[in-house]
């Protein structure tokens, strides 16, 4: 029961730390100069976060 909560957190900090920080780049980078294409991928990399988050959760609770 510890090893499934521990794995589960650890995959959520992990998941949150990847594609949250790279999604927050990404805006950084299309404000700063203007680029659009980044803008579109920082949306997307924040929808996969939060996708990931569903599909940690929904792995985690079969363990």
């Amino acid at each position: 029961m510890k090893v499934k909560y521990i794995l589960r957190k650890f995959l959520i900090f992990t998941n949150f730390f990847l594609f949250g920080f790279g999604a927050f780049l990404c805006f950084i980078i299309a404000v700063t100069e203007g680029k659009d294409r980044f803008l579109v991928s920082g949306v997307f990399l924040l929808l996969f976060t939060f996708v990931n988050n569903k599909l940690i959760n929904l792995i985690t609770e079969k363990l």
